[in-house]
């Protein structure tokens, strides 16, 4: 397995665009498209919150079908709080995709992110949704990486090669960042074959060991999804003994696309690794090593560098998990570009692995002065 270079793109019979619509009042790039030479299996994982956005709910119905051939992202609004019009539009730009591409409706899925309440400005996206169809590229995973983002400070993106195909993946998130997902869009391509139901086990796995481990300020989103899509076109069939490989390459490029989001936390200047042993079972050092990278205190030690082990030890002790006060043990290592936790509860042989960031005064300037 070796990373190479392309993004999305990188897998055989993707292509992929990003265009200036006009929605960002910045008047950076934000529409992106990613299309599939042939129809492709997929796989989905969405928000955990009740109150989901309008394209993360016609996502949810178009994924049933099992396909998916293109996705559609804006950036700069979320299409959320929207009611019956938030609807309309979002099925307007799934109508207007597929008709520009000549694809099946039911294979678009879409997603939107950015502020909350607001209508989107469908004057300005329909329009660009034929010139973006027209610059599709198989150069252009870099354009959509650029596309996707809101208070982002850059692109994510990665691709590995493993024996005969490619996964590859792009994400977007920096705020409102919080385990059973986030603010955050990942969009996973391959071009190996792999049946739906194989795709969905294996995503929901590389999702529970990556971004449900992921933490920025303990603020669930409305609007996140990852979204995986396998076209089948390199010619290799995932089974058998290939299957361990798959898991290992999807997971590779999740967990980094987490520890890229992490690392770019509204206001964070690096990126916090918290390891947990000693667990009793897995599930409860999930759950510590989750608080633990979601403490305030601890993230606000993780900035100044102040080694602090207390307040490791009450982040564990305020869960549920069983500790064992006597032998527990903790630590705080500051290397040159984050801060690595380590907390052993000492009450058995389980573990887990989660990611943050530090908490500055950066987060507080952002998000005061988010609409403003």
């Amino acid at each position: 397995m070796k990373q190479v270079k392309g993004g999305v793109t990188a897998p055989k019979g993707f292509k992929a665009a990003g265009i200036k619509a006009g929605i960002k009042e910045s008047g950076n790039t934000d529409l992106a498209l990613i299309y599939s030479e042939a129809p492709a299996t997929v796989a989905a994982v969405f928000t955990a919150n009740q109150f989901k956005a309008a394209p993360i709910l016609v996502s949810q119905k178009q994924f049933k079908t099992g396909l998916c051939q293109a996705i559609i992202a804006n950036a700069g609004n979320a299409n959320c709080g929207t009611g019956q019009q938030g609807m309309k539009d979002a099925w307007a730009m799934v109508k207007e995709t597929a008709k520009v591409l000549g694809i099946n409706p039911k294979h678009v899925l879409i997603t939107s992110t950015g502020s909350i309440g607001k209508l989107l400005p469908m004057q300005k996206i329909l329009p660009a949704i034929r010139p973006l169809a027209q610059k599709l590229s198989s150069d252009g995973g870099g354009e959509v990486a650029q596309a996707i983002l809101t208070t982002d400070t850059r692109r994510k993106e990665i691709a590995v090669k493993v024996d005969g195909y490619t996964v590859a993946g792009v994400a977007k998130g920096s705020g409102m960042i919080h385990p059973n997902m986030a603010t955050m869009h990942a969009f996973i391509t391959t071009d190996a074959a792999v049946p739906r139901a194989q795709l969905q086990k294996m995503l929901a796995k590389a999702v529970d060991n990556s971004f449900n481990m992921l933490t920025v300020d303990q603020c669930q989103s409305t609007n996140d999804c990852v979204y995986a899509l396998a076209n089948g076109l390199s010619g290799i069939k995932v089974k058998g003994r290939g299957e361990r490989e798959f898991q290992k390459a999807l997971e590779k490029v999740c967990v980094y696309l987490t520890q890229e989001i992490a690392r770019d936390g509204e206001g964070a200047t690096h990126l916090m690794e918290v390891k947990v042993t000693g667990a009793r079972n897995e599930n409860e050092a999930r759950l510590v090593a989750r608080t633990i990278a979601g403490s305030d205190l601890v993230k606000c030690a993780a900035y100044g560098k102040d080694y602090n082990p207390g307040r490791i030890f009450a982040a564990a002790g305020s869960t549920t998990a069983k500790i064992n006060q006597d032998k527990m043990t903790a630590d705080m290592k500051f290397i040159e570009d984050g801060t690595i936790i380590t907390c052993d509860l000492g009450v058995g042989k389980a573990s887990a692995e989660a990611w943050g960031c530090d908490l500055t005064e950066g987060y507080i300037t952002i998000n005061a002065r988010y609409h403003t």
